[in-house]
């Protein structure tokens, strides 16, 4: 019952952070009009790399950040920015904002990836985690991989989401999700000021 507990409370806030739910929402946004492959493709993109992203950031996120001089308030400055700017774009045009093949080859990694996945909560919480017990930082590890594995199920399996709705409801669809982005853009602003009005 111990390990449970314990598991859970590295588990929950991960899932909570990384946030399978949402990611889903902005994915059917964004990558709605691509066929079946080209989304299994940024799927995979998009778990391997922030996988790899989020892991790296676990255990050596310390050595990283102070050797480069970056602060997560830095990042989540720089995250907002890129969501802002996808958001926008898909406010106004009501779908993805590019669909060149070189773009949309390179969405699993930039937005899905990061910031979307591996955003500066998910990167500044493994940092976080991996201060704890051996015990915790195994947990970490493995409910970082767990998080993904639901986040490209849930991208997969996309497809059954995308047959239930027509042309016009995930344009408006897209606009309103657009929004959200754009929300969680301004909402990474404002985190970051608040970490450092409190920093000072």
């Amino acid at each position: 019952m111990t390990f449970i507990t314990d598991f859970l409370k590295v588990f929950m806030p991960l899932l909570v952070v990384i946030d399978p739910f949402g990611s889903l929402a902005i994915f059917v946004g964004m990558a709605g009009s691509f066929n079946r492959d080209t989304r299994r493709t940024i799927s995979k993109d998009a778990v391997l790399y922030a996988g790899i992203i989020i892991i790296l950031f676990a255990l050596v996120g310390d050595i990283i950040i102070g050797f480069f001089g970056i602060s997560i308030e830095a990042l989540e400055i720089a995250g907002g920015i890129i969501l802002l700017l996808m958001g926008i774009e898909m406010v106004r045009q009501g779908a993805k904002p590019d669909t060149s093949v070189e773009n949309t080859k390179n969405m699993g990694i930039v937005p899905f990836a990061t910031p979307l996945l591996a955003g500066p909560g998910a990167i500044s919480l493994v940092i976080i985690l991996m201060k704890g017990s051996f015990e915790t930082r195994v947990l970490t590890i493995v409910s970082v991989l767990l998080v993904l594995a639901i986040v490209y199920i849930f991208f997969i399996y996309s497809s059954k989401i995308l047959t239930l709705l027509g042309d016009k409801v995930m344009t408006a669809i897209t606009r309103i999700f657009g929004l959200l982005v754009a929300g969680f853009a301004i909402q990474y602003f404002l985190d970051a000021l608040v970490a450092l009005s409190v920093i000072k």
